[in-house]
């Protein structure tokens, strides 16, 4: 049978009416019973309490008083009370006589009663098969300072099951009289309704027979709007998707971008931002309408954007002064059609700080194998001169050669080192070290050379603590750092070697009472051939790799490294390697 929009909506509006009086009556029914239970459960807790005290006061615990007691307490709260021993076997029940109760089972299982015991309030609800009715019960322990039993409470719940059954009455009847008048008042809306409806329908005729060239037609007037609208927004979705597929390709390119851009319309105000550009310029929402040169603080961004014609590329670059000195690269486009440009802008800080770097790499180190090379060959020109005969002058002269190749060998070896670690091919184990045994092997290595200044090496170890690291790491790191220590302390100086935890790593502080390092120097410090002063370095057969050597080895065993000043003077260089943990 074929019907219409107003037989439908009426039927419709019925059956909706049917689905929410259930669900209505579902909830309401389900909340007046948690809410009656959770009554009778109150009620039962504090019959359990008076109960608990009544029988805590009892001077003699035997079977008969407590059964007795329990059956008192039964009929006084209309309630089933159960006295349990610590063992789980029942010494009172308010519905069994004294001859039964040896009867009863053990108790001990119940879930109620190991509750008790176990948290201080035990509650279950469960069906009886003797009464054929659930019941709900409550237990607590009693005795000081240890539960000597527990007292439980119970109580049928017909009570809740006859409310519950009054209350789905008393929902019917009054479904009945609603779905009475909502029948009325349905009827009456799917009139009106459709009297709208049919007037709606002729201009969707029209609408759909000029676009389309047919209009649809279906079983009623509904379905018949439905399909000339659903042929009207099928083009309409399909340009949507495209649309917004095209967009989120978009969005895409400009979120995973490295480089910050900045979309830009014929007023040079910003339209568009990716979160490059954000996080370039510290932003913390996107600066949309406004002017570029204001949101970077850059003249050049302005004067670079206004020189922007269509078709071509502009650049320049320059550098953003701030919480730190930034290089950046930026490119400007303009599209041969249409208005405004795109702003595309690199970081190049880390380049041109690479760049800077190697030119000072090259220079420094030319510069240290040139001194001893020199040296070398000004005293092998002058001993073939003639000067080898002298043996004063040789001597001299061979001294220096010896000194000045010895310093070659260790620049090479450190050069060396660096390369290797740079390009990954010096294997670095991790196996547990005792801290304690590796500095008091490199102590032993260089207290010759302490002692030849009257210096003195404390100790301040923790015991028994282990680190994961490589062995000839960890050895090299200490041996360049001790070495620092006892060539730039004053004779008779003090120099310390302590180790403490740190969270999960352990550090190790090598403190000396030098002069210190200023504190424009510290930031540079673990920089390759840096020093402070060279002169100074040189005399002590500095290379001016070690600190380099010790990052670079502490961080390949996943360490930290550091520097702090001492007081009053002198300098604490620390490493904290991670914690073994066996």
């Amino acid at each position: 049978m074929k019907l219409g929009v107003r037989a439908k909506l009426f039927a419709f509006s019925l059956f909706l009416i049917l689905v929410v009086g259930l669900l209505a009556g579902s909830f309401l029914e389900h909340q007046r019973r948690t809410s009656i239970e959770n009554r009778v459960e109150s009620e039962l807790l504090t019959v359990a309490r008076m109960a608990r005290e009544m029988i805590t006061d009892l001077d003699v615990r035997s079977v008969e008083t407590i059964d007795s007691l329990s059956d008192r307490l039964g009929a006084a709260s209309d309630s089933r009370i159960t006295v349990v021993d610590s063992n789980g076997w029942v010494i009172g029940d308010s519905e069994l006589s004294i001859d039964e109760i040896p009867e009863v089972e053990n108790h001990g299982k119940r879930p109620e009663i190991l509750a008790a015991f176990q948290s201080g309030l035990g509650v279950n609800r469960r069906h009886s098969a003797t009464v054929d009715s659930d019941l709900l019960y409550v237990a607590l322990p009693y005795g000081i300072p240890s539960p000597a039993g527990v007292v439980r409470a119970s109580v049928l719940l017909a009570d809740v099951d006859k409310a519950i059954t009054e209350l789905r009455w008393s929902l019917f009847i009054a479904g009945v009289l609603g779905l009475l008048g909502a029948t009325l008042l349905s009827g009456l809306a799917a009139h009106i309704m459709t009297r709208t409806l049919r007037s709606l329908i002729n201009h969707a005729k029209k609408v759909s027979e000029y676009s389309m060239g047919a209009f649809v037609v279906g079983r009623d007037e509904i379905q018949s709007l439905a399909g000339s609208f659903n042929r009207l927004s099928e083009e309409l979705q399909a340009q949507v998707e495209i649309m917004a597929w095209e967009r989120d390709r978009s969005k895409a390119i400009l979120d995973c971008m490295s480089e910050a851009l900045f979309a830009l319309d014929e007023q040079k105000r910003i339209m568009q931002v990716n979160p490059a550009a954000m996080d370039l310029f510290s932003l913390d929402q996107p600066p949309l309408g406004q002017l570029l040169p204001e949101v970077s603080g850059e003249s050049q961004l302005g004067i670079l954007v206004e020189g922007a014609s269509p078709g071509r590329v502009v650049s320049t670059e320059f550098c953003m002064e701030g919480s730190g000195r930034r290089c950046v690269l930026a490119r400007v486009a303009s599209p041969r059609s249409g208005s405004g440009c795109v702003v595309v802008m690199h970081d190049i800080t880390e380049i041109r700080m690479m760049e800077q770097f190697q030119r000072e790499f090259v220079a420094n180190a030319s510069h240290e194998l040139r001194t001893p090379v020199s040296v070398i060959r000004a005293n092998t020109e002058t001993l073939l001169d003639g000067a080898i005969h002298d043996s004063a002058m040789s001597l001299k002269l061979l001294n220096a050669l010896d000194r000045n190749a010895q310093r070659l060998v260790h620049l090479v070896s450190d050069l060396l080192d660096l390369a290797r670690l740079d390009a990954k091919q010096r294997e670095i184990k991790q196996e547990s070290l005792s801290v304690e045994e590796v500095v008091m092997h490199i102590v032993d290595i260089l207290q010759p050379l302490a002692n030849k200044k009257g210096q003195a090496i404390d100790l301040a170890l923790h015991e028994g603590t282990r680190v994961r690291g490589d062995l000839q790491a960890l050895e090299q790191t200490l041996l360049n750092l001790l070495d620092n220590a006892i060539k730039y302390a004053p004779d008779n100086g003090k120099i310390r070697i302590s180790s403490r935890l740190a969270g999960s790593r352990v550090q190790i502080r090598v403190y000396d009472n030098g002069p210190g390092i200023p504190e424009q120097h510290r930031p540079f410090l673990f920089q390759r051939f840096y020093r402070i002063d060279p002169g100074r370095s040189r005399d002590v057969g500095g290379t001016g790799l070690g600190l380099s050597i010790v990052k670079n080895l502490v961080e390949a065993m996943g360490g930290v490294v550091g520097m702090e000043p001492a007081l009053p003077t002198g300098s604490i260089f620390w490493f904290a390697l991670p914690k073994y943990r066996g």
